[in-house]
């Protein structure tokens, strides 16, 4: 059964995107994107963010910039190598 901690109201993919969108670019200076993808626990907004070394953790600081759920989406931090967005993200919206 799915977690009951992400049931509830969404808003709309245009809204949520268009948030989290700010919420990055307020706090992560190098590339990224968000997009949306479904998975074993369901529907959920990705945060994909492009980082040097893809195996560190990210800051503590950072992280918490990030919660489990963003508009009521199930929200995941995608780490990405330099690079992969422009190669595998340029023609999505």
């Amino acid at each position: 059964m799915a977690n009951l901690f992400f049931s509830g109201e969404k808003a709309s993919k245009e809204e949520a995107r268009a948030g989290l969108m700010e919420l990055i670019a307020d706090n992560w200076p190098d590339a990224f994107t968000v997009d949306f993808w479904s998975d074993g626990g369901g529907h959920m907004i990705r945060a994909v963010l492009e980082f040097d070394d893809t195996d560190a953790g990210m800051p503590d600081e950072l992280r918490a910039k990030f919660p489990a759920k963003f508009m009521g989406w199930r929200l995941v931090v995608l780490k990405v190598p330099r690079g992969h967005i422009e190669v595998f993200f340029k023609d999505k919206k």
